[in-house]
C-alpha cells in the first residue's frame, strides 16, 4: 500500500491535472485568458495516464518508472513555464516537489522493491509529499483551476 501510494504519487502533487475530470471540462467554463494552460494541464493528465497510470508493470519494472517518471516530470516542467502570474509560485513550488520525489526515485534506480526494503524512503517521500508549503500551493492551485479551467 505504501509502494503504491508513493508510486501514485507522480501526479499527487496536481491532483486536479491529474482527475480524470480535467479532460471532460466543458469548454465553456474554460476562461479564454487560461485557455492554453487548461489544455496544457489536460496533457499533462493525458500523459500521467498513458504512462503509470494503465500500466502495472510501472509498479514493478524500474525501466518502466523511470520512463514514467521522466515523462511526467517533462510535462510537469512544461506546465510550469506556461503557468499564468496567478498560480506560476504554486505551480513551481509543486513541481519543486515532484524533482524531490524523482531524485529520491532516482537514488534507488526507481526499483521500488529496493526502495521498499528501506524505511527512510518512505520517510523522506511522506516528507515531501506532505509539505504544508506544498499543500498550501496545491489548494491554491485547485482554486485557480476551478475558477479558469471548469473543474
Amino acid at each position: 500500500s505504501s509502494r503504491r501510494r508513493h508510486t501514485r504519487s507522480l501526479c499527487d502533487w496536481s491532483s486536479d491535472v491529474c482527475s480524470s475530470d480535467l479532460s471532460d471540462a466543458p469548454t465553456s467554463k474554460i476562461n479564454p485568458d487560461f485557455a492554453d494552460f487548461c489544455v496544457q494541464a489536460a496533457d499533462l493528465d493525458a500523459q500521467s495516464k498513458s504512462t503509470h497510470g494503465n500500466d502495472p508493470q510501472a509498479m514493478s519494472d524500474p525501466t518502466k518508472m523511470k520512463e514514467a517518471w521522466t515523462t511526467i516530470i517533462e510535462a510537469s516542467r512544461l506546465l510550469m513555464e506556461a503557468a499564468p502570474l496567478d498560480v506560476k509560485s504554486d505551480v513551481s513550488r509543486m513541481f519543486e516537489s515532484m524533482k524531490a520525489m524523482d531524485k529520491v526515485y532516482a537514488s534507488y534506480s526507481y526499483n521500488l522493491g529496493e526502495m521498499k526494503a528501506v524505511p527512510e524512503v518512505a520517510e523522506k517521500l511522506n516528507a515531501i509529499a506532505n509539505d504544508p508549503d506544498t499543500a498550501k500551493a496545491s489548494e491554491r492551485f485547485r482554486a485557480f483551476m476551478s475558477k479558469n479551467c471548469g473543474l
